[in-house]
C-alpha cells in the first residue's frame, strides 16, 4: 500500500509570531500589492541571505 502524502509532506512551515501592529502593516502592504503574507515573507527572508543582511542588527 501506498504511503499518504499531503501537499505539505516536503514543506518545512515555520511560525513567525507577529505583534497585531507588524502583522497589519505587513497585511496593508501585501494587500496592496496583491501578494500574499507567506510570499512576502519568504521573499524577504531569501533577499535578506542573498544580501548578506542581518536584520538583527542595529545601524
Amino acid at each position: 500500500m501506498a504511503e499518504k502524502t499531503n501537499q505539505y509532506s516536503d514543506v518545512r512551515r515555520p511560525t513567525v509570531q507577529l505583534t497585531p501592529d507588524e502583522h497589519r502593516k505587513i497585511s496593508h502592504y501585501c494587500i496592496d500589492n496583491g501578494i500574499k503574507i507567506g510570499d512576502f515573507l519568504r521573499t524577504a527572508a531569501l533577499y535578506c541571505l542573498k544580501h548578506k543582511i542581518n536584520p538583527t542588527e542595529d545601524k
